[in-house]
């Protein structure tokens, strides 16, 4: 039985070696499989997206490969749609629009030869506070690479956040451009047959050093706007106290832009474009950043008025058109403000309250009346966070309301008088349905308005109305409310609502923006559009950048585009 055993032995020694043989062979290939899936996968990593749609196929307009909401799908321009994970998808490269560029010689805060970058950045693929970005600066002779560090202002609840980048380059600046890793956003030349034109280029403006007034009042971006009675409410009591308005326009009806046209030749106010974001050639997915950026990037335009002021104002506040100050203690702005900031020397900024307001409009240009309108004016007790007015050199960029930076200690709170905030002009014989989605309380006016103010401003409204141009106008002028209960419902119901009112939300919350309510066009009033030339800059990473240039006013857009 023994020697049997040994046989047997022998016998099988060929077929453990087989077996040791076969099991080495196999661990080979599941070694070279796991490199070569290894390989794989970091070519995907390194690979750029459009390469990868182009080798695997890229999903057609509007048509999903995987049609449910947790993976979302891509159009034939980029875009990316995936409505459940708009602020967590990661991409590879953050698509950047320059919304402006200023360059100082001297500046008070910035130093010499300063640039500013106004910037609307996609915030959610990488921490975008405090990034760089690589600047190149050029006068014909020197050229000089800098670095700007950006600070951002902007909402969780968005994609996309304002950034105020700035850095320091030559003097006399010519040409500007951007730079990541060798590649630059250059002046290429476009030849046509009357000309070349250099595109390309990053635009810049010089910043302005003198202003129409010390106080500048910084007025949010406008659009389908059609309230022109609150505008003239607006317009003359700044005036009559010694502020200058900069409005930023979107779309407003035509004859209400032609009334502010008048009202800027003769220096009340100055006009200024604010776009709608637009990149014109894409390699590299994005979300669309008009729909993902806070109330129409109303920090960009308020930062781009600083901007643009900061070395030429003594003051500049931060309103929209429906925050009208009233000063309670001295005759101007000017001196309002300078006694304000005594009682806090250390001061960044003053705080003024929104106390909310209802007023009856009148119809026509030819039935407005300020001592009427004033007469109208019903106060509630609530008040509403506020907006500020700065020295501009203690500010460098600013969110809606003040800026995320500031120290609050340092932010002087202003306790009398507030914005009178006419959020709710009521129509003489309208529905004023907004009333009732919106429930306040209102009583007798709680603000100061002296009587001399008053009779002062309606002498003055007379003297615009009585223009023959102005005249003509006011027969064009828009009547009763269209598009003003549209969009205030649409912001009740994906912002104010539930803020405010305690309203149950109904799926994520929403970044506020107006694009997401539906907006008709009226065949009755045309509308004025701001427009531009779009560029869009080489692929770059980690910044892809576009911009505009050449900005004009069109007809052919319509209210809303």
């Amino acid at each position: 039985m023994k020697l049997q055993m040994i046989q047997k032995d022998r016998l099988s020694l060929p077929f453990i070696l087989k077996m040791r043989s076969n099991t080495v062979t196999k661990r080979k290939y599941f070694l070279i499989t796991i490199i070569l899936a290894f390989i794989v996968l970091l070519y995907i990593v390194r690979t750029p997206s459009n390469q990868l749609r182009e080798i695997f196929g890229r999903s057609g307009k509007n048509v999903s490969p995987r049609n449910d909401d947790n993976h979302g799908y891509i159009t034939e321009e980029g875009i990316i749609i995936d409505p459940t994970r708009r602020l967590d998808r990661v991409l590879p490269v953050s698509h950047v629009f320059i919304t402006s560029a200023y360059y100082y010689p001297t500046s008070k805060s910035l130093g010499p030869n300063a640039i500013a970058l106004n910037m609307v950045v996609d915030s959610v693929n990488f921490n975008v506070e405090n990034a760089t970005y690589n600047v190149v600066g050029s006068n014909g002779t020197h050229q000089e690479f800098s670095v700007a560090t950006s600070k951002v202002e902007g909402v969780p609840s968005c994609r996309y956040t304002t950034a105020m980048a700035k850095t320091s380059t030559v003097a006399n600046l010519k040409k500007l451009e951007m730079e990541s890793n060798g590649v630059k956003v250059e002046v290429v030349y476009s030849h046509t047959p009357d000309q070349i034109i250099p595109v390309f280029q990053i635009p810049f403006k010089l910043a302005r050093y003198s202003a129409p007034k010390p106080v500048i009042i910084c007025i949010s971006p406008q659009f389908v706007a059609e309230q022109w009675q609150m505008f003239l409410m607006h317009v003359h009591v700044a005036n009559r106290f010694g502020g200058h308005l900069h409005m930023y326009i979107t779309s407003m009806i035509e004859s209400y832009f032609e009334l502010m046209k008048v009202y800027e030749r003769l220096g009340y106010l100055t006009l200024d474009y604010w776009l709608r974001m637009k990149f014109t050639t894409v390699e590299t997915p994005y979300f669309e950043p008009n729909g993902n950026i806070e109330w129409r990037n109303q920090a960009g335009a308020e930062t781009d008025c600083l901007l643009q002021y900061k070395e030429a104002a003594e003051y500049i506040a931060f309103f929209d058109m429906d925050d009208i100050l009233f000063p309670a203690s001295y005759p101007t702005y000017l001196e309002e403000f300078n006694a304000e900031w005594a009682l806090q020397p250390n001061a960044t900024s003053l705080l003024y309250g929104r106390r909310e307001h209802e007023f009856i409009k009148a119809r026509s240009m030819f039935e407005f009346s300020f001592v009427e309108l004033v007469d109208s004016l019903r106060s509630s007790p609530t008040v509403k966070r506020g907006k500020v007015v700065v020295k501009p050199e203690t500010y460098n960029h600013t969110w809606i309301h003040y800026s995320w930076h500031e120290d609050p200690t340092t932010r002087h709170n202003v306790s009398f008088p507030h914005l009178v905030h006419v959020q709710r002009p009521l129509q003489k014989n309208g529905e004023n349905n907004i009333t009732q989605l919106w429930k306040m309380e209102f009583g007798p006016l709680n603000e100061t308005i002296r009587l001399e103010d008053v009779k002062a401003i309606e002498q003055d409204y007379w003297g615009i109305r009585n223009i023959t141009r102005v005249f003509e106008l006011a027969k064009r002028l828009p009547n009763e409310d269209y598009y003003l209960p549209i969009v205030f419902q649409c912001y009740y119901d994906s912002f104010y609502g539930f803020i405010f009112d305690g309203k149950r939300r109904i799926g994520p919350m929403q970044c506020p923006n107006a694009d997401l309510c539906e907006l008709p066009q009226r065949d009755e009033y045309r509308c004025v559009h701001s427009d531009a030339e779009y560029f869009s800059g080489p692929p770059m990473e980690p910044f892809t950048f576009h911009f505009s240039s050449n900005s004009f006013w069109s007809k052919d857009i319509g209210c809303f585009q």
